[in-house]
């Protein structure tokens, strides 16, 4: 049988927890807990009010700027007015409009760029509904964040001023740092001795040393932070991460521009990226700054040895394959001359080399060998689907959210080093590595999972690049395609193919 509680048991246990010190002490804290509780939750709610009162009152001050708009332009945002992506566009929109003191209205019905973002919201709205806008709202505020991301990356720290004890902290940890690294980049682990010495560089640009008197403790900070940004700059080098490596060269110049390691650094990875006329002009500072060196001659004599180096990799570059590959990027990855040309290349690169048929003896007629069967050609084109410029935005950003995976980026950088960083062996090994990630997304778009619908997506979106008139708001998009599909900036083949 349950227990029934009486009144007078409840008073007893009060009065228990009276007298007893630490049921006080627990009673208060309980209290406490509970009431920052219910602030917290008071709080919350008040903002959330606070936000809803704010919408509600920026969407009124945008119907009343909206009455004087035609019939149509009301036409086409009434129905999607509700979304709170469109009211944030419309809000956005309106407060630029006065801080450039221009007519709102004249602005939807004449800037192109907010006409078609309208019509893009129009168009999502009609294919999906609210589902598709808050699809839609979602890949816009992570496309936000990244950008706030990029834009919080590139703020310089500003170094801030340290004192003697903390500099001689610093100093012991550079010093452990540099010897960690070297010792990891000896037994050849050469990304965690990147992560060591890159450890160092965030540490280190956080200081500067003042005063007049702290003239070698100065010294000593900025030997140790250069000395960090060249190992830094080798271990990316070996990791083949040129543009890693070129900034930790370009951040050592920095600190002292006659430093000659830090220039070679820099020649190797410009070169590594392509970029064969920087990396000359990189040589010729290289060799004027050895002049002062004491072992100026084996500095001019590497120079040298470099120089043609980069002279052979300059002519592999402009091998017979530059012309065939340099069109297939001008029409983009999105280019039906693209599958044709890959597979030129292909059976170039995989078929037999031809030879002269050598001298035999007359003997016994053979059997004729069966002739080998011609590969099947691709069947003709059959457009059934076609986009609208911002949904072919839409798709892009699609296929760059599929392209930046890690460990697609892994791939196409292994892509690039197997093939040795031409570019015919690299596009026609890249075309089944994205493939995989094309794929779902082809689906997701109605087209067929085959190649046949890469060719069809190609085509859809290749229609807004007709007669170069491409938006440059899709052309943007494009290219950002283009470079993570390529393996990115530091993959070491965007700048060779779009050279």
């Amino acid at each position: 049988p349950r227990c029934k509680v009486t009144v007078a048991d409840f008073d007893a246990k009060q009065q228990a927890r009276a007298t007893d010190p630490a049921s006080q002490a627990d009673a208060t804290r309980a209290d406490f807990d509970a009431d920052r509780r219910r602030q917290e939750k008071k709080r919350q709610w008040l903002e959330e009010r606070q936000k809803i009162e704010e919408r509600g009152e920026r969407r009124k001050q945008v119907a009343d700027a909206l009455e004087d708009a035609p019939a149509e332009l009301k036409k086409m945002i009434a129905p999607m007015f509700h979304i709170r992506i469109v009211e944030k566009f419309l809000w956005d929109t309106r407060e630029e409009c006065l801080r450039r003191k221009e007519s709102f209205v004249e602005t939807l019905r004449t800037d192109p760029k907010v006409l078609s973002e309208l019509e893009n919201f129009a168009d999502n709205y009609r294919a999906g509904g609210e589902a598709r806008m808050e699809d839609l709202e979602r890949q816009m505020q992570a496309l936000e964040r990244a950008r706030a991301l990029e834009e919080e990356k590139k703020q310089e720290v500003q170094p801030a001023a340290i004192d003697v004890h903390t500099l001689k902290e610093l100093l012991e940890y550079a010093q452990q740092c540099r010897f960690e690294g070297n010792e990891k980049f000896k037994e050849g682990l050469y990304e965690d001795a990147l992560f060591i010495y890159t450890q160092g560089d965030e540490v280190m640009k956080q200081w500067r040393v003042d005063g007049e008197n702290l003239k070698n403790e100065r010294k000593w900070l900025m030997d140790n932070h250069l000395t960090c940004l060249k190992n830094k700059s080798q271990a990316a080098l070996n990791l083949e991460l040129f543009q890693t490596a070129l900034e930790a060269a370009d951040a050592a110049l920095a600190i002292d521009e006659e430093d000659h390691k830090a220039w070679y650094r820099k020649v190797q990875a410009q070169k590594g990226l392509g970029n064969f006329k920087g990396a000359e002009e990189s040589l010729a500072r290289l060799e004027d700054v050895a002049q002062w060196c004491p072992d100026r001659r084996r500095i001019l004599r590497d120079c040298d040895t470099e120089r043609r180096r980069l002279k052979i990799a300059r002519a592999k570059h402009r091998s017979s394959t530059q012309e065939m590959l340099g069109r297939a990027f001008e029409a983009g990855v999105f280019s039906l001359d693209r599958e044709r040309e890959l597979e030129e290349a292909s059976k170039a690169l995989e078929g037999p080399p031809a030879r002269s048929a050598p001298k035999i003896e007359q003997g016994p007629a053979k059997p004729a060998p069966q002739p080998i069967k011609a590969p099947e050609e691709p069947r003709p084109l059959e457009r059934k689907i076609t986009l609208t410029a911002r949904l072919a935005g839409d798709l892009m950003d699609e296929l760059a959210e599929a392209y930046a995976q890690k460990w697609f980026q892994a791939r196409v950088r292994k892509c690039a080093r197997d093939s040795g960083f031409e570019r015919s062996v690299f596009l026609m090994r890249l075309k089944d590595v994205a493939f995989r990630v094309q794929k779902p997304v082809l689906e997701k778009w109605g087209f067929e999972g085959t190649e046949q619908g890469v060719r069809e997506m190609t085509a859809a979106i290749r229609d807004h690049a007709a007669n170069g008139d491409m938006p440059e708001w899709l052309k943007a998009k494009q290219d950002r395609c283009l470079e993570l599909l390529y393996g990115g900036k530091e993959g070491g083949m965007l700048d060779i193919l779009t050279q």
